[in-house]
């Protein structure tokens, strides 16, 4: 059977969907004239639309391109990466460094500042063969992670391709912006030209810095381009009394609902929504009676927000905490309300048991979860069990129902005699040509593979410290397709090293990469640099 070439031997078929977009405009005519592209109601929502369409429907997968930044000699980490509805790539990064970029070092509004890690956003074409701007948003030397998640710096879309960012900084506070700097640490918020990096508007929400927690926040656009915000509230060291002042941004009022605060230095998550104009909209605290909550997965889901992490008690009104006063994991769905249309928790029973999430991915309409436990707990559909005893560390994986927020079902992965690795450098994907989730995983720190891995789907071999383990899962059932050994350092002493921190697919199985790459190991703290490439989806492992 002959297969067409969508790129070389049917350029009749953009014909046709060019005639097909422009039939469709002279039909929308009956829309009334509103220009707003995030109005269902106006002309150009429909036009943006079908625009995006028509952008999606010229996806390369046979793309490939590379760039590298960073001298080696400083702290850079790479972080946020998504595939923009052109077929652009928007890549955010904290560097220690000014990074350099056809053939300058500048930043299309601002430049690097103080010697210090510094917010980055960049984009690169749909070709990958050249990067269209790059900007810095401000210091962040206020202590991030050695391995932060990638929402360290927010990126995402709005329905007629403006980027919008939103990030922790220090340091000094930009001008012309919808409300000054006025705290230490505060979040820059911004709307850019996604193909000149053009301010569109920016601004800072302000709050008390001995009430602010310097993680667990994140940003994800809903419907109608509302911009939902997430940060972390912090009582006070001794005598805590309750947070109904929230985030001070023009328009915001205060929280619906404010903290519990009910223990000293307690922290608790708080949602804000702005339009995407910049103004204020609402607020509200998911107040919770734990001493710690934290958030790895914020994502929208039209007017929802889907929203997970680990806490230490049930969150207000609510219950099915495991085990109260020890961290557990929590997924649940946020309504228009700011308040919980799902909630469900997840995690041993037993004192002793721990189980911290790590890394999520919403793709494809589904949400994955995975992180470490050190106990064996009932899972529904679990094909692979936990490996070892109690206290034996091992890898979970958990598919929970988007809306219910029930387990769909829950894998491990691990070694009857040795823990898995503490740190979890890599991001969950899914590949849409082969269908299946991908994992890059740290094998075992001692040279031991994991067990109750049938040999039919282990492959290759490593022989340094620091090696990989490419999980290839199949989404419906949580199955292990197949898992791949490879050394990702270079001499017995861990030294040349190259991490998958993160990866996007592209379309129909291209996907992008970002390594993390450092010399010495000893220098690993103070001095990496970065890659991040594409290659025809034919060639990925």
């Amino acid at each position: 059977m002959s297969t067409i070439n969508f790129y070389q031997k049917a350029p009749t078929i953009k014909i046709l969907i060019l005639t097909l977009l422009l039939s469709l405009f002279s039909l929308n005519n009956c829309k009334l004239e509103l220009n707003n592209p995030s109005d269902p109601r106006s002309k150009s929502f429909f036009e943006t639309a079908l625009w995006n369409f028509f952008l999606n429907s010229l996806c390369n997968p046979n793309t490939s391109g590379y760039f590298h930044f960073g001298s080696g000699n400083t702290l850079i980490i790479p972080l946020s990466l998504k595939v923009l509805n052109s077929g652009n790539t928007v890549v955010t990064a904290i560097s220690g460094e000014p990074l350099f970029w056809n053939g300058s070092s500048g930043g299309v509004n601002a430049n690097h500042q103080n010697s210090a890690l510094n917010g980055v956003v960049f984009v690169i074409d749909k070709s990958f063969s050249r990067i269209l701007w790059l900007d810095y948003i401000g210091e962040m030397s206020y202590g991030v992670d050695d391995w932060p998640i990638p929402e360290t710096i927010s990126i995402d879309e709005f329905s007629n391709g403006d980027l919008a960012v939103y990030a922790l900084v220090n340091g000094a506070g930009r001008t012309n912006v919808t409300n000054a700097k006025t705290t230490t640490n505060a979040f820059y918020l911004a709307r850019l030209k996604q193909h000149s990096g053009e301010i569109v508007w920016q601004g800072y929400l302000n709050k008390d810095n001995t009430r602010l927690g310097t993680k667990s926040y994140a940003m994800s656009i809903l419907n109608f381009d509302r911009i939902a915000l997430l940060f972390q509230g912090t009582s006070e060291a001794s005598s805590p009394t309750q947070d109904n002042i929230g985030l001070g941004y023009p328009g915001l009022p205060y929280p619906i609902y404010g903290s519990n605060a009910t223990t000293a230095s307690q922290k608790e998550l708080g949602i804000a929504v702005v339009d995407g104009n910049g103004n204020g909209l609402s607020q509200s605290f998911l107040p919770n009676t734990g001493t710690l909550t934290e958030a790895v997965l914020f994502k929208s889901d039209g007017n929802k927000i889907l929203i997970a992490g680990g806490t230490s008690n049930n969150f207000v009104s609510t219950s099915g905490h495991p085990r109260v006063n020890e961290n557990r994991v929590f997924y649940g769905v946020i309504n228009s309300g700011l308040t919980w249309d799902a909630l469900s928790y997840f995690g041993p029973t037993n004192t002793v048991g721990t189980f911290n999430l790590q890394k999520t991915l919403f793709a494809n309409d589904e949400v994955f979860l995975i992180g470490k436990t050190d106990e064996s707990y009932p899972t529904p559909n679990t094909l692979y069990p936990f490996q070892g005893t109690t206290g034996r560390r091992n890898y979970q994986i958990l598919k929970p129902d988007k809306r219910n927020t029930g387990l769909i079902w829950g894998q491990f992965l691990g070694a009857s005699a040795y823990n898995v690795p503490e740190v979890l450098p890599g991001n969950l994907a899914f590949n849409s040509g082969r269908r299946e989730i991908v994992g890059n995983l740290l094998a075992i720190d001692n040279g031991n593979v994991f067990t109750g891995i049938s040999s039919d789907i282990a492959l290759g071999n490593f022989q340094y410290p620091l090696a990989q383990a490419r999980l290839k899962i199949n989404p419906s059932n949580g199955g292990f397709n197949q898992l791949q050994y490879y050394d990702a350092t270079s001499d017995s002493s861990g030294n040349n090293g190259k991490f998958l921190t993160n990866q996007v697919d592209a379309c129909s199985g291209r996907m992008v990469t970002i390594h993390s790459k450092f010399g010495a190991i000893a220098n690993f703290s103070t001095a990496r640099n970065f890659e991040i490439s594409t290659k025809p989806a034919s060639a990925e492992p």
